[in-house]
């Protein structure tokens, strides 16, 4: 026989609505009673009645979430943490992975606005947000992460790599490069456009002209990462900033099979999100964004909007940091070593 939320009631001792409050987040309740109920609903085995539930609220539970690249790794990290997040009150995520093509996200979000989602997080691969606009009802709770269309203007989590790239240009402008290469991300996306100008802004206060050729436009993937530093490596760069961790691996790769040293023969600076192992271990300077606490707003923000859809919306922005040679902020903010 199925286990009912009187049973779980029973066995914690509590009443019934404090088991539903438990489950759905809905009210209160201190750590000591929650406790119990959990590890009632543990004891007992006992899963919720999400249909029934559903009919009686108008709520599906569910949350849609629309990502880019599931096979790089920070976004894979980013669905986690949102799953993490949503699972604390009762919701779980309905993922479409989109691979950086707009067809496939116009395609999503068509799916997920459709009625079988509550709200929707969007990491969308689109420049400007007129372009998705017309798939998105009126009202419906959304919430972008990361990148920013632009034109957008509801509600938005997400990181300024700014002054961090500039910082860390800056200080490779400092030991005396002044042709600096910069590996740039897809063109289109918000973060791209941002990253880019965070090195065009220390080129100018340093006092030195722009120069396109040093530029290299990669496409978010490891192999545009090689050819783009085989590139810069064949034209004499010898200090060379990346802005995508994917990109990074491959432009990593080809130093190794140069024989190039790192903080010897070429100074790298790059965004990294991942394969900390190879980061730490090397001379590389470090672009890191808190991915974990970026993941974490953002889920809650998509709940919170679910709850008031009438509410005004709202930009959360997080700061990147700088760090030196391999150095890191030791923080859970950042992705962990894997």
């Amino acid at each position: 026989m199925k286990t009912k939320i009187t049973d779980v009631a029973k066995q914690a001792g509590v009443s019934i609505a404090t088991v539903s409050h438990v489950i759905n987040g809905t009210r209160h309740v201190t750590d000591a009673t929650r406790k119990k109920v959990e590890d009632a609903i543990h004891i007992l085995d006992y899963s919720p009645d999400i249909s029934a539930r559903g009919l009686k609220t108008g709520k599906k539970n569910l949350v849609g979430l629309i990502t880019p690249d599931l096979g790089n790794r920070f976004f894979s990290l980013i669905l986690e943490e949102i799953e993490d997040e949503l699972s604390l009150h009762g919701y779980n995520a309905v993922v479409v992975n989109t691979r950086e093509n707009c067809n496939r996200e116009v395609s999503g979000l068509k799916l997920l606005t459709s009625g079988i989602t509550d709200g929707i997080i969007i990491a969308s691969s689109f420049q400007n947000y007129r372009d998705i606009a017309t798939y998105i009802p009126k009202g419906f709770p959304s919430v972008h992460i990361d990148r920013l269309p632009r034109g957008y203007q509801g509600d938005s989590v997400r990181v300024s790599s700014f002054s961090a790239v500039k910082e860390a240009t800056a200080d490779l402008l400092r030991e005396g490069h002044i042709r600096i290469g910069y590996i740039a991300s897809l063109a289109r996306l918000s973060s791209t456009e941002e990253r880019l100008q965070g090195y065009e802004c220390a080129l100018k206060e340093a006092g030195l002209s722009l120069d396109p050729a040093l530029i290299k436009q990669g496409d978010s993937h490891s192999r545009s990462g090689y050819l783009c530093m085989q590139q810069l490596v064949e034209e004499g760069v010898r200090a060379v900033f990346i802005s995508n961790s994917l990109m990074a691996s491959g432009a990593l790769t080809y130093l190794d099979n140069c024989g190039m040293r790192i903080g010897q023969d070429i100074q790298v600076a790059s965004m990294r999100d991942y394969e900390w192992h190879r980061f730490q271990r090397e001379s590389i300077r470090t672009v890191e964004q808190p991915g974990r606490e970026m993941a974490r707003l953002a889920a809650r923000r998509i709940l919170e909007r679910i709850e008031r859809p009438d509410e005004a919306g709202s930009e959360i922005l997080l700061q990147a940091t700088y760090h030196k040679e391999g150095e890191h902020s030791g923080t859970d903010n950042v992705f962990p070593v894997f």
